[in-house]
């Protein structure tokens, strides 16, 4: 079926399916379905629009940072650069939200498909942005690659989404991840800084640290990330205490904080990416127990995270993108004032500079390709390879973005083939670590004071087949580990 009868088709199904449920057609008329905007100019004809749809939680913390991403991104492009031209007409950027509710724990996929089929084929996206929870994000991909979407990924990490673009190029070509990074080198990530984090430990503490508990969601982008932990531990002789995997819409931190200590963990490695980081970190500073908390936390990357907890984040180590003067490209300290000035929260979650870097993406391809179409796109877009610059935040639209993408051919390393996943390592794609420390973030180092080279060797605790060199360089660290006062089990 031709996508313009693909949407005929759900228009008519979306209105009748309205009328039998004895209601208006809300979303043309309810204060919830956001208008079409042109961030920063006004007038503009609809026939000048380049139309970006975002799906996301717009309630939660990634929907609501990749909207305000996306927003300033065209703001910048429509004032900034004065938009783009394409032949003769000059073009601006026009962006709508769709709310998939991903936030909620119940993940509610019909919920996601349909936000996503609204901005299809009711408002006539021309491209998509956005995703979180694996999950609805597979059902939105489907969707989009159904009817060959340009789709950039800012939010799911499961290597599938890139993975399906190296066994499948024909139909998932036009799926790009910007943010995160994969799944899989999240966890590299992590397993570096963890045996830093390791090593300061021991030097500080006079012996050795070798119990870890993990505390998981239990969705499916935990379940490899665990798989590594648990091969890293049997690798180096660490023991696994304790591991919870728990349900989303009803934890029991109190129990868990309970077990981990009496079982003598010393570290204890969140991998949580909704809002029950929040009864983790409060219920930690309840209870006291005698370990650090390192991992993945994304509630923990708000700038309001102390405010939220009370405080009881404090010590906390967690993976973010931007912390609060770390440098990590020329660009990326302005962009950071320049949110913050604007939405009066720093772009500390992920989601905000990645979908600020994907619409911009979007646009230089545009501009340089001079063509609205999705194949010739595609192509402008595979030319982002190695030595394309650095990733963050960089130069707007008009100018050569600094990004990377996997090209289907190269994909890193061998044993993990992917495509149009952002590049991972320094200077590309890479997470920081920050920890909480009196109110404030402070980027921490991953003990490496070189350039990440992509080498590897045994590390210090034997051989590990991907274990690299160093995460970013020690430059970027602005401030030193400290751990919780009340001891380290």
């Amino acid at each position: 079926m031709e996508r313009n009868t693909k949407r005929i088709v759900a228009i008519v199904l979306v209105v009748v399916v309205g009328a039998a449920a004895g209601v208006s057609i809300w979303w043309f008329t309810s204060p919830g379905a956001a208008r079409w905007q042109t961030p920063g100019v006004t007038g503009i004809p609809e026939e000048q629009w380049i139309k970006v749809g975002y799906v996301g939680g717009l309630k939660g913390i990634q929907g609501e940072g990749g909207w305000n991403g996306a927003w300033l991104a065209a703001y910048d492009i429509n004032t900034k650069d004065d938009g783009i031209k394409v032949g003769n007409t000059t073009y601006y950027v026009a962006i709508k939200a769709r709310d998939t509710n991903e936030h909620d724990p119940q993940i509610p996929i019909s919920t996601g498909l349909a936000a996503a089929e609204k901005l299809i084929y009711v408002d006539e996206a021309r491209y998509l942005f956005g995703g979180f929870r694996t999950e609805v994000t597979r059902a939105i991909v489907e969707l989009a690659m159904d009817e060959d979407l340009i789709f950039f990924g800012a939010g799911a990490a499961t290597d599938e989404f890139c993975t399906n673009v190296y066994d499948d190029y024909s139909r998932y070509k036009y799926y790009f991840r910007q943010t995160p990074i994969s799944s899989s080198f999240l966890a590299f990530e992590i397993i570096q800084g963890f045996c830093h984090v390791i090593n300061i430990m021991e030097a500080n503490l006079s012996r050795r640290i070798n119990k870890v508990a993990i505390f998981r969601e239990q969705l499916d982008w935990t379940v490899g990330m665990s798989g590594l932990f648990n091969a890293l531990a049997a690798a180096v002789n660490i023991s696994i205490v304790y591991e919870v995997a728990y349900d989303i819409a009803n934890p029991d931190f109190e129990t868990y904080w309970e077990q981990a200590d009496s079982l003598g963990a010393q570290i204890v490695i969140p991998i949580i990416s909704g809002d029950t980081g929040i009864t983790m970190m409060k219920q930690y500073g309840i209870s006291q127990p005698k370990c650090l908390v390192f991992g993945i936390d994304v509630e923990g990357q708000m700038t309001t995270y102390w405010d939220t907890t009370g405080g009881a984040c404090e010590y906390e180590i967690f993976l973010t993108t931007l912390t609060p003067g770390a440098n990590v490209t020329e660009y990326s300290a302005t962009f950071y004032d320049d949110y913050f000035s604007r939405f009066g929260i720093g772009p500390t979650i992920y989601t905000a500079p990645g979908t600020y870097d994907a619409v911009n993406t979007l646009i230089w391809a545009i501009n340089e390709s001079q063509s609205f179409d999705e194949d010739v796109i595609v192509t402008q877009l595979e030319t982002l390879n190695r030595s394309a610059g650095v990733w963050l935040s960089g130069e707007r639209a008009v100018s050569a973005p600094r990004l990377a993408y996997t090209q289907v051919d190269d994909g890193f390393p061998p044993s993990d083939p992917t495509a149009h996943d952002v590049e991972e390592g320094w200077p590309f794609g890479t997470t920081r670590f920050g920890q909480w420390q009196d109110g404030d973030i402070i980027c921490i180092s991953t003990g490496n004071g070189t350039l990440y080279t992509r080498g590897y060797d045994a590390g210090p605790y034997g051989d590990f087949s991907n274990y690299p060199l160093g995460v970013y360089p020690n430059w970027l660290a602005t401030g030193e580990i400290l751990l919780p006062p009340q001891g380290i089990n």
